[in-house]
């Protein structure tokens, strides 16, 4: 049994996000998402992604991310896993080496359904962009269906921690609609997996519209999933450094300990940043001491949780330059975040 979570999401190997990987869109300016990019790419996206997938994330990548001492991976995975669907590619053999590697090196697979039929966020995590059609026409069923070939498929894997039913279902959806969703996910998990087993629902961006949903339902070993970043909404793009360290800090302790009828998971979170606050730094030592600042206080703050996944894993060459405090193996290395979990809980 795993008492505390501390592990990564493995981001933008299977499900493809443009910001992670630019090399990969080079020359296809107009293509914004995985389906559009291999529309583009037309005969050559067999080949092209292969080696993205043969490269992106290796063993090596998970003999590390063990000898760090992270116990669960978030594996992100799109409604095309078992077959392809024009233009998508199916990821099966890579989610096969997952779990391999997961149980060779002692860490848990959480698989995560980042991308439902329709796309339910029009995000490019949900590999299609500007739609957003997944609680139209009988896309939900599709997604019901998928989650149970998908947990009949794996039940028997030593290295499953559970699965995580939806990411980010957008705010504007009926919350009503995403609960009877949670509600059918859990029947049909429990189905083939026992209460050992976590099923894990996304917030919706509505962390605190949960209570009545979880006090009612009989439920075993759920976990309510939120991401937290301190660099998208309106008020992160005006604060300035020692206001980044507040939110990162008190704000985000004060909202978290206000959810005390379900355990909280941080599914995402990074050391992203706003340029605002970043063009407040006036030299490398006082951004070293700030990006060190905001990864301690975001652990300190997260570690009262059951736990956490950082965003990402790791990304492409050209990205992890150019977007400082998104891939954990670098900030690691720059020592923003400890050097090695110690005396970690498995």
């Amino acid at each position: 049994m795993i008492d505390k979570i501390r592990g990564v999401n493995l981001g933008g190997w299977l499900v493809l996000e443009k910001w992670m990987t630019p090399e990969l869109y080079a020359g296809f300016d107009e293509a914004h998402d995985e389906y559009n990019l291999l529309l583009k790419l037309e005969d050559s996206r067999q080949a092209i992604l292969k080696k993205h997938r043969d490269t992106f994330i290796t063993e090596k990548d998970f003999e590390w991310m063990s000898e760090y001492g992270l116990n669960v991976l978030r594996l992100p995975i799109g409604h095309w896993l078992f077959e392809d669907k024009y233009p998508y590619i199916n990821s099966l053999e890579y989610v096969k080496k997952a779990f391999f590697w997961a149980e060779k090196y002692g860490m848990k697979i959480l698989l995560n359904v980042h991308a439902a039929p329709g796309c339910q966020n029009a995000f490019d995590n949900g590999g299609l962009s500007g739609i957003c059609d997944w609680q139209k026409y009988d896309n939900i069923d599709k997604t019901l269906v998928f989650i149970e070939q998908m947990t009949n498929y794996f039940k028997e894997e030593k290295s499953l921690y559970g699965i995580q039913v939806l990411n980010e279902p957008r705010w504007d959806i009926d919350i009503s609609i995403i609960q009877e969703f949670y509600l059918n996910s859990y029947r049909i998990i429990r189905k083939y997996l026992n209460d050992d087993y976590v099923i894990v629902f996304h917030d919706a961006f509505r962390l605190n519209q949960w209570k009545e949903f979880f006090t009612s339902n009989d439920f075993t070993n759920v976990i309510l999933d939120t991401h937290m970043y301190q660099v998208f909404s309106y008020n992160d793009k005006r604060r300035i450094p020692v206001e980044v360290l507040e939110k990162t800090s008190i704000l985000r302790y004060r909202e978290l300990e206000k959810i005390d009828f379900v355990d909280i998971v941080i599914g995402e979170w990074s050391l992203g940043v706003h340029k605002f606050a970043l063009d407040q730094i006036t030299d490398d030592f006082m951004r070293e001491s700030f990006y060190t600042a905001v990864g301690h206080n975001l652990l300190t703050t997260y570690e009262t949780t059951k736990g956490w996944f950082f965003w990402n894993y790791n990304l492409s060459e050209e990205s992890t330059k150019k977007r400082i405090g998104w891939s954990f193996r670098d900030v690691v290395e720059k020592g923003y975040l400890p050097k090695k979990i110690k005396g970690d809980k498995r």
